[in-house]
């Protein structure tokens, strides 16, 4: 577990990320966009499952890779129904990665490329929101790292962080969750920002601080 001093870097990481990415995002919506960050712990990936929906639960996912000075993963989920309500703002008009009804006068090409559509609203929203908080990572510990370009997903909860826990090798199952909520147009939405630290990535960040790690 991370200790008080530990957690508030981490909230503070993740509140100049928020910061970042609320002012990109309402530009991107052409709408106010707030995000607040409440909470930052390290927890193993069975609460972390819990917190997100359950290990079925159809989610949204961004997922970046840094390199250089630290090597950690960063992650960013969030519930598909409110991915689905950020793209709809994107593209001015209801949007379902799964209607449950077909829609009167659209053929089945039509909706194929209108989800085509949704999925490039999506990746369009996770690179900001993804690239916000790794720029935050970088800047305000002034780290060198290289990043990967963002991959998007679209999946169960388990199975996104089943291929995250892959590049994560210092804590095994374990991350550091951020709690993330955002606000737009009257739309209150859950986000979770995950990070997975490889080899020594935070002893980099904590040296960099000044803080002595415990253990």
């Amino acid at each position: 577990m991370l200790n008080r001093m530990e957690q508030d870097i981490f909230k503070e990481v993740g509140n100049i990320g928020a910061a970042h990415a609320a002012t990109a995002l309402s530009t991107l919506l052409g709408q106010p966009v707030e995000i607040e960050v409440p909470s930052a712990e390290l927890e193993h990936f069975s609460t972390i499952i819990d917190r997100v929906g359950g290990a079925e639960a159809y989610t949204a996912g961004a997922l970046l890779r840094f390199t250089g000075d630290i090597k950690a993963s960063l992650l960013f989920l969030m519930p598909l129904q409110d991915a689905e309500k950020l793209i709809s703002q994107l593209m001015q008009q209801p949007f379902q990665f799964f209607s449950e009804h077909h829609a009167i006068g659209v053929s089945a090409w039509e909706e194929i490329g209108n989800i085509l559509i949704g999925v490039s609203a999506w990746e369009e929203i996770g690179n900001i929101l993804i690239g916000a908080y790794a720029r935050a990572i970088s800047d305000w510990l002034d780290l060198s790292v290289h990043v990967t370009v963002p991959a998007s997903a679209f999946d169960m909860v388990g199975a996104i962080l089943e291929v995250a826990l892959l590049e994560s090798t210092k804590f095994g199952n374990m991350a550091v969750y951020i709690d993330t909520r955002l606000s737009s147009l009257g739309n209150d939405l859950n986000g979770h920002l995950l990070l997975l630290p490889e080899a020594d990535a935070f002893a980099a960040v904590f040296q960099r601080l000044g803080v002595e790690v415990d253990g």
